[in-house]
């Protein structure tokens, strides 16, 4: 599920929007470099290679060509893309097809290209969870919205007692294995409260007042795309526990 975000700046890049793809350019630079450093066998830098050049031109082509339904990643899609340019910048230039067929790194050098290699997909990757966790928050968000929530909300109303909490938790769970009080809650919006008060034996004005926090719970641990989330159900407290 990669993303919702790069999604919509693929989308907007490709309508013109130019922050857009400045946004797109400046989280894949890390990409850029380390994909073009690979195919050029050898430790690349902004400031001094071409190669550098000829392959954002290419990252930008890929951006105007990609469609997510050819079943590639984007990332896969700007690999090929990037590969294919720069070698054809090789065939042009055969002077520096050479350099590419001669390039040997020492061992040393070796060692020090692969450190930065690594650190920069280390960047890239903890840039891809960043994303993929800003892009989960929207999905909540709207799933929230849907029964007139807000994080906001969350914030005021969760329980600022653990004991508390963990009634409304178990409220929660009770609700996601009974698929009547689940389908319940899809259909309507509300809590079934008079079987809740029957089962729990909580009263229909703490389940009221807890309603939005025991429905955002439910979304977290029955919603697939939700599921990055989880570990976060006892963090909804805007104070520490007394």
């Amino acid at each position: 599920m990669f993303q919702f975000t790069l999604k919509r700046l693929l989308q907007q890049a490709k309508n013109g929007e130019e922050r857009a793809r400045e946004e797109l350019i400046l989280k894949h630079r890390d990409y850029i470099a380390r994909v073009s450093s690979r195919v050029c066998k050898r430790f690349l830098s902004w400031e001094n290679d071409d190669e550098l050049s000829v392959a954002l031109l290419a990252f930008n082509e890929a951006i105007d060509s990609y469609e997510s339904d050819q079943g590639a990643s984007f990332s896969s899609f700007a690999y090929t893309v990037i590969q294919r340019r720069l070698t054809n910048y090789f065939r042009r230039n055969p002077s520096k097809y050479e350099l590419l067929l001669l390039t040997s790194p020492d061992p040393e050098e070796n060692i020090i290209f692969h450190l930065l290699e690594q650190q920069s997909q280390h960047r890239y990757e903890e840039g891809l969870r960043q994303e993929k966790m800003s892009d989960t928050i929207e999905l909540f968000q709207q799933h929230l919205k849907s029964y007139g929530i807000t994080l906001e909300d969350l914030v005021l109303c969760s329980p600022k007692h653990r004991d508390t909490r963990e009634k409304l938790n178990q409220v929660a769970m009770t609700i996601v294995y009974n698929q009547d009080l689940l389908k319940c809650v899809h259909n309507t919006g509300k809590l079934p409260a008079k079987e809740l008060v029957a089962i729990t034996g909580l009263s229909t004005r703490v389940l009221e007042k807890g309603r939005k926090y025991i429905i955002a719970t439910v979304l977290l641990f029955t919603e697939p795309d939700l599921s990055a989330l989880k570990r976060f159900t006892k963090l909804f407290s805007s104070e520490s526990e007394r």
